[in-house]
């Protein structure tokens, strides 16, 4: 039902559907950190994530999978043309367990957070295939500029796939 749900909200965003009617069960127990994702094979298409809910599971999932298409700042926006060879995952965020060094963990096997005074972005498991690439990408956005002035932390996720369209009947 969660993945019904964003399927919708991204139909909708994309202008090819006008009613959002799916709703998930609500948070089966305290609200997580939640991220959308549209990937094509294992690229990343785009990402979104929040750290606090917005309202309901249904609303916020709705709110992220609308704003995926042109929300995330280090991709140009996705086509509505392209969500047809997308995949949509849902991840929901465990607790995050601060580290000193971010080349302690396995970024093919955990989420890696990095924050700093200038914005935060986190890497979903598998998204980032070394702890290098991650550490690039956050100084190309332009989150992290020294190491000495960052936060790092990991966190499990577990997360829900499927295509980002379901082929008509």
């Amino acid at each position: 039902q969660v993945l019904a749900v964003a399927r919708e909200a991204l139909c909708a965003a994309a202008g090819r559907c006008d009613t959002l009617v799916r709703v998930a069960p609500d948070w089966p127990a305290a609200p997580r950190p939640l991220f959308v994702t549209l990937a094509h094979g294992r690229r990343t298409r785009a990402c979104l994530g929040r750290d606090e809910p917005h309202g309901s599971l249904t609303e916020t999932v709705r709110a992220l999978a609308g704003e995926a298409l042109s929300g995330d700042r280090r991709r140009p926006p996705v086509r509505a043309e392209e969500l047809d060879s997308l995949r949509v995952l849902v991840a929901f965020a465990g607790d995050e367990r601060a580290i000193a060094d971010p080349y302690q963990m396995n970024p093919m096997h955990e989420g890696l957070r990095i924050e700093s005074e200038r914005g935060t972005v986190a890497f979903l498991p598998g998204e980032a295939r070394t702890v290098s690439w991650a550490l690039a990408e956050a100084r190309r956005i332009g989150v992290l500029l020294r190491m000495v002035d960052a936060r790092f932390s990991r966190f499990d996720a577990v997360v829900l796939s499927g295509p980002a369209v379901l082929a008509g009947p």
